[in-house]
């Protein structure tokens, strides 16, 4: 028997590279799509976000509240007025258009289930009026996954915000409640404004914040600046060692959450220095989730801005990934395998002599 020798021929060559091409230019262009991790708690979210958005808008038309269809397009009624007796500041309304998205909520999920929060983990919550949809969601995304929240909430508002005297955070809480969708409840409050004192607002928007708390029974915290505004808002937490997460739901980064912190989720002990609760969370090795900049986060997680009209529940890259098929390419190696293994059998093959 003789044993070939030489090089293998160019047209073997070319050949196996036509082949290998062929199956990795399919393998590559089929994708299938696949349910994205934590699908059945986004779906379950979202819906039930949708629900209570639709809850506050029957309470707003009890109420004769009117819905301005120009600033609230979508007439989901969770875009208060641009002033009223208890708002403190300015706002940008793109973000308050964005955080109506009943989806947002599904978004929340993945941020809860990335910091790794399970269920019966106690989370600590402060949050403001002047992100009525971002708290409903951010509620219901928390009790969706099974957490326990400890609810803080600044009253006041700022513009398009929870900002209708009869109608604060503490009372969509409380309508919420009712209707059967959520069970949590703030357990303190603060009227909120620049320094969580209250400043920037009258004396009648002060007063219409009070009673707002007397009505729904939340008791007040009395602030006289952001020191005894963290200590206070500590204390209601209970300076509860079983925390598992902070969340912080702001329009912007201010000094009572603390300043020059990204949006998203905070690692612990990832905050070295500064004031404010997520610093203090941070360096007490609790992990944060800070929920300011929400266009910001909405476009990481795929959502839309200000959308028009609503997008249905279960859209996007939070609910569905496309992802390449494993069936196939491991069907195609074994067919590469054998292809390689006759062409080059056959080519280099010992040939037996004629003699």
């Amino acid at each position: 028997m003789k044993r070939r020798t030489g090089k293998i021929p160019t047209a073997t060559l070319v050949a196996v590279t036509i082949v290998t091409i062929v199956l990795m230019t399919i393998v590559l262009s089929v994708k299938i799509r696949t349910e994205a991790p934590f699908y059945s708690d986004k779906i379950a979210a979202s819906e039930h976000t949708a629900r209570a958005f639709k809850v506050i808008r029957t309470k707003m038309d009890s109420l004769r509240i009117p819905i301005d269809p120009v600033n609230d397009p979508n007439r989901t009624g969770l875009i208060g007025l641009q002033f009223s007796l208890i708002t403190t500041e300015r706002a940008d309304l793109q973000s308050k258009l964005t955080a109506t998205n009943p989806n947002t909520a599904a978004m929340i999920v993945q941020l809860l289930k990335k910091a790794g929060i399970h269920r019966h983990d106690t989370v600590a919550v402060y949050m403001t009026g002047s992100t009525p949809a971002l708290n409903i969601a951010t509620v219901i995304a928390l009790e969706t996954v099974g957490a326990t929240p400890i609810i803080v909430t600044a009253v006041a508002s700022a513009m398009w915000g929870a900002n209708y005297p009869g109608l604060t955070m503490l009372d969509i809480e409380h309508t919420l409640r009712d209707a059967g969708i959520i069970t949590s409840r703030t357990i303190a409050a603060t009227i909120g404004g620049h320094d969580e004192t209250g400043r920037g607002l009258s004396p009648e928007g002060r007063a219409l914040i009070d009673s707002s708390t007397i009505r729904n029974q939340i008791p007040l915290l009395a602030i006289h600046d952001v020191k005894e505004a963290v200590d206070l808002i500590l204390a209601a937490f209970g300076h509860n060692t079983t925390i598992k997460t902070f969340i912080t739901i702001s329009e912007q980064p201010n000094a009572l959450s603390g300043y020059d912190i990204p949006p998203g989720i905070i690692p612990a002990y990832s905050i070295k220095q500064g004031s404010g609760l997520i610093p203090y969370f941070s360096q007490k090795g609790v992990t944060v989730i800070n929920l300011t900049q929400v266009n910001h986060l909405a476009q990481r997680y795929g959502l839309p801005i200000a959308p028009i009209p609503l997008p249905d529940t279960g859209e996007g890259i939070l609910y569905h990934e496309h992802r390449y098929s494993v069936v196939l390419a491991t069907i195609f190696l074994f067919l590469l395998i054998a292809v390689l293994f006759f062409l080059l059998r056959y080519d280099i093959m010992p040939k037996r002599s004629n003699t």
